[in-house]
């Protein structure tokens, strides 16, 4: 008979072991119990008599063992996303403890997305630091769908992001920050001294791809739609600002991305905007905060990321 999850959780609690999960983890990460015996500092067999007690804390197999190594288990794949969890959430715990006892008074836990790093908390969290110096700050990048889960799960105070199509029950949006979509090139392109480019001069050039399904990549789409030929495309797509900015250095080609993106390698000299006759609009970053009894914290990065708020696009 197989157990209930309220017999399992009884169970979990009275009996299992944080190292139960440290070991399912590394083994699962390296594939061998020599190799994550190694890795956590323990004896081979204590390993092994580790794991076949989680599995038997489980009833469930979590390894298939074979001459190669050890795989998942279909319990065990899906069982491992919760088991990282439950690590990090230690690791968090350690360095807000170790904080709190030598200099932070307080902790706040932002999520946000790549382009509110580049675009508000690169220029906020420095001058945060100076005002607050007591405040310790646990920044996570994550996507959108991923934000959700972490704002369900009670997992960060403040999320820094696009405006959400469903505001989370509780949570409330504030706009921050304007952005739009902008062709850039990297300084040096031959493009970057001309003063205004046409559109059918921009489809002769080639193009850093676009991640499918994407706000860049439906405006591109848009863009380029009207004339039945799309653009050459140099066929390396990324969300990542500094792998983006790479491809711009190494090869002579465009890139459709958010100016809150742009804008520190603009303002560094290293990248130029390119001016047409279009306007491409996009959806402003913002934060999203409890409505009710915000963390310790919030309220101090609310104001430093309204005091950086003018450096609109």
């Amino acid at each position: 008979m197989n157990p209930t999850s309220e017999v399992l959780r009884q169970r979990l609690l009275a009996r299992s072991r944080l190292r139960h999960w440290l070991g399912f983890a590394r083994v699962a990460e390296l594939g061998s119990v020599r190799k994550a015996a190694d890795a956590i500092g323990m004896a081979q067999p204590a390993l092994t008599a580790l794991l076949a007690d989680l599995e038997t804390l489980l009833q469930a197999p979590l390894f298939e063992r074979h001459a190669r190594g050890m795989r998942l288990t279909n319990t065990g794949a899906e069982l491992l996303p919760t088991a990282r969890r439950l690590l990090s959430a230690i690791d968090d715990a350690a360095e807000q403890a170790a904080a709190l006892q030598t200099q932070a008074q307080s902790v706040v836990r932002v999520g946000a997305i790549g382009g509110a790093i580049s675009g508000l908390l690169s220029q906020a969290l420095p001058l945060l630091a100076q005002r607050h110096p007591e405040l310790l700050v646990q920044l996570l990048e994550a996507d959108a769908s991923r934000l959700d889960q972490m704002i369900a799960r009670g997992d960060i105070d403040l999320a820094v992001c696009r405006a959400p199509r469903v505001v989370p029950e509780g949570w409330r949006f504030e706009p921050l920050l304007a952005d739009r979509f902008a062709v850039v090139v990297a300084a040096g392109h031959p493009l970057a001294a001309r003063r205004r480019l046409s559109l059918a001069q921009l489809r002769r050039e080639t193009w850093l791809a676009l991640p499918s399904g994407s706000a860049a990549r439906h405006a591109f789409d848009a863009l380029f739609g009207d004339g039945g030929v799309q653009p050459p495309m140099c066929l390396v797509s990324s969300r990542v600002p500094s792998v983006l900015w790479a491809m711009l250095k190494a090869q002579p080609v465009l890139a459709l991305i958010p100016i809150s993106v742009a804008r520190q390698f603009i303002d560094a000299g290293e990248m130029v905007e390119l001016a047409f006759d279009r306007k491409l609009p996009f959806e402003p970053t913002g934060a999203l905060v409890p409505v009710n009894e915000p963390r310790a914290g919030v309220a101090a990065l609310l104001a430093v990321l309204g005091s950086v708020r003018h450096l609109t696009p």
